[in-house]
């Protein structure tokens, strides 16, 4: 049975809803993608497979490993990055994408138009500091759409953070708005998170300037006033699986090899 993959399915729901071609977008920029090469990689170097067309220089991309072989035919030598980092590296050298040729539901011809249009959706959020909130309150008036955006995005940074919370704040300098707490973030992924709902803000069309972020650590002064007033948002955990290890000899049913 042929696999529906996430991005088939946001694309076919963008070609019946235009309404959808935001999320469309949201998703290609965090799925990781298999980019066709030339030849194996030189350290950070690499040379995408380019297709020389009419309408100019098109470079091919998968969601899925075996989607790449096939397409190719056989073993082909790739280079696994997140959509959002592909497409920015096509922005740079005005190159198209041809995502999942094949014969598959997202296959489509993303032209550098489209794609230097996605690239400008990626403003960042402000990153605020604890010592500048001087209170938080319950968020009110929030627009439906931005709670939409933090809700569909928050649940794809699987194991990046612990926990989120949305509320009111005022600053110290007299502005007001609404903040959202990342707490317990990992250190290497502080950024990423910052830049996955930047683009969930603007792909939705709001402006990134309708929310601010902080990152807080479990100690945080502010915390317990946060989850007393804040509208939480879950955020993945990853499962490690624990195995228990028997030593050789306790298990009457198992006794130890000799050897």
């Amino acid at each position: 049975m042929t696999e529906i993959t996430p991005l088939d399915t946001a694309h076919s729901e963008a070609e019946t809803d235009e309404a959808q071609r935001p999320r469309f977008w949201s998703r290609l920029l965090e799925t990781e993608l298999f980019v066709a090469l030339e030849d194996e990689a030189d350290g950070e170097t690499i040379r995408p497979v380019i297709l020389d067309t009419d309408d100019g220089r098109i470079a091919l991309a998968f969601d899925r490993e075996l989607r790449l072989v096939e397409f190719m035919e056989g073993p082909s030598e790739f280079a696994a990055m997140s959509g959002r980092r592909l497409v920015k590296m096509l922005v740079e050298q005005d190159i198209a994408l041809a995502l999942n040729l094949g014969g598959h539901t997202s296959e489509t011809i993303l032209p550098v138009d489209a794609l230097r249009w996605a690239v400008e959706q990626l403003t960042d959020l402000t990153v605020v500091r604890e010592a500048a909130v001087r209170d938080v309150t319950r968020p009110q008036g929030v627009p439906d759409a931005l709670l939409s955006a933090i809700a569909e995005k928050l649940p794809t940074l699987e194991g990046l953070a612990r926990e989120s919370w949305l509320v009111g704040v005022s600053y110290r300098d007299g502005t007001r708005g609404h903040m959202l707490a990342i707490v317990d973030a990992l250190p290497p992924a502080k950024d990423a998170i910052a830049d996955a709902l930047s683009e969930a803000l603007r792909l939705s069309g709001l402006d990134a300037g309708q929310l601010d972020i902080v990152f807080l650590d479990e100690g945080a002064k502010a915390l317990p006033s946060l989850r007393a007033k804040g509208l939480g948002f879950e955020i993945p955990q990853r499962q490690e699986i624990v195995r228990e290890v028997t030593a050789p000899g306790t298990d009457p049913s198992k006794p130890p090899i000799l050897r």
